[in-house]
């Protein structure tokens, strides 16, 4: 049995104002071809469709062409899950229909310890769910942590495994230890969101969304596909494609496919002047350009004249300035920390003062309300 295991497409992405439709239209419809040829029994998209719970019709109808291509046209079998992007009844709509052409679309924990068996193999789909809807559904308020609440969703399937089977796991979720980017939202607000990889060693594969990079984390059966494109300056020189599983007389195997982009992200490091004379050498001048450029104060509108030059310039950041804001220490352990905790350590480095309970309560309202894409 063939599986191909995609995740991440965030259909809809604006990076820096820029709409990345175009790019992710060129690469699913490269995609569609590499499936031609694979010929899967069965494609595992784990999460984040879309990049925001309120897609705009472009993005929906992007998503519907490629679906019935792969689904009716190529007719292939699909098992999808909603990501923390996706908006569940958006994504669900239609679901119970669409299962009749082999498209398994899953967003509830209802559905948890009912696989969707193909060719023999059970696959079983761990819909992402914030702390609170999974606490609701186990009705256990004692539960304090992300992994505490995902530990007994697992422990709900494991429950009537049958180790003489292929079983596959579908989530969208972080493992730790998993390298991120810059344009993974947080899962959760105020509380740790790894699950340790040891809650996972039940099942034979676990295929998994939301880290970007395609080689997060080293294990021999939990993977990450990776995005489907370049979604953050953090992730240049990122490879983005595609999984193959193989699964052989009970023997799972499987690779990294490679997809070649329309554009790259890339970052381009030096003296203003070099740059726009051209004295430095780019991968492509139609990439997605950010520069980091020294000896521009002269300069009364620098990335007006870089656009004429490289028309996808999307950041420039002036050197300079940035060691000056450098003063402000950030930690190596910054990137593990969760949006509130940033703030809330960035306001204390300015006014000397930790935020007031109203304060906190009122940017824990905004950062829920941009995480359902509200904002």
């Amino acid at each position: 049995m063939k599986i191909v295991h995609t995740a991440d497409w965030h259909l809809g992405k604006i990076l820096n104002g820029k709409s990345l439709l175009e790019d992710q239209e060129y690469i699913l419809k490269q995609f569609i071809e590499e499936m031609k040829e694979e010929q899967p029994e069965v494609i595992v998209i784990a999460g984040d469709l879309y990049d925001t719970s309120y897609p705009n019709k472009d993005a929906v109808k992007l998503l519907e062409q490629t679906i019935a291509e792969l689904n009716l046209e190529l007719n292939i079998p699909l098992i999808i899950t909603n990501g923390n992007h996706d908006g569940k009844a958006r994504l669900n709509y239609g679901a119970e229909w669409f299962s009749k052409s082999n498209l398994h679309i899953r967003t509830s924990l209802e559905d948890i310890n009912n696989p969707i068996i193909i060719n023999g193999v059970n696959f079983y789909t761990l819909p992402f769910a914030t702390l609170a809807e999974i606490k609701d559904f186990l009705n256990d308020d004692e539960i304090q942590t992300y992994q505490q609440g995902i530990t007994q969703l697992l422990n709900i399937i494991t429950e009537n495994l049958n180790s003489n089977e292929i079983n596959i796991l579908i989530g969208h979720l972080t493992v730790q230890g998993g390298i991120r980017s810059d344009s993974e939202r947080e899962i959760t607000i105020g509380t740790v969101e790894e699950v340790n990889e040891r809650h996972f060693d039940n099942f034979d594969r676990v295929l998994l969304g939301h880290l970007h990079h395609p080689f997060s984390i080293n294990s021999e059966y939990i993977h990450y596909s990776g995005s489907l494109l370049q979604y953050s300056f953090s992730e240049v020189n990122q490879s983005k494609g595609y999984r193959i599983i193989n699964i052989e007389d009970n023997e799972v195997k499987g690779y990294f496919k490679k997809l070649e982009p329309k554009r790259e992200l890339e970052i381009v490091t030096g003296d203003y002047e070099d740059v726009v004379q051209e004295r430095l050498l780019v991968k492509n001048k139609d990439n997605y350009m950010q520069f980091r450029l020294s000896h521009m104060s002269h300069v009364t509108d620098p990335m007006s004249i870089l656009k004429n030059i490289f028309p996808n310039t999307l950041s420039l950041i002036n050197n300079e300035m940035n060691e000056q804001f450098n003063q402000f220490d950030v930690d190596n352990t910054m990137h593990q920390k969760s949006d509130f905790e940033i703030i809330n350590e960035f306001y204390r480095y300015v006014t000397d003062q930790s935020l007031s309970d109203n304060q906190s309560k009122m940017i824990t309202n905004v950062l829920e309300e941009i995480d359902k894409g509200e904002y």
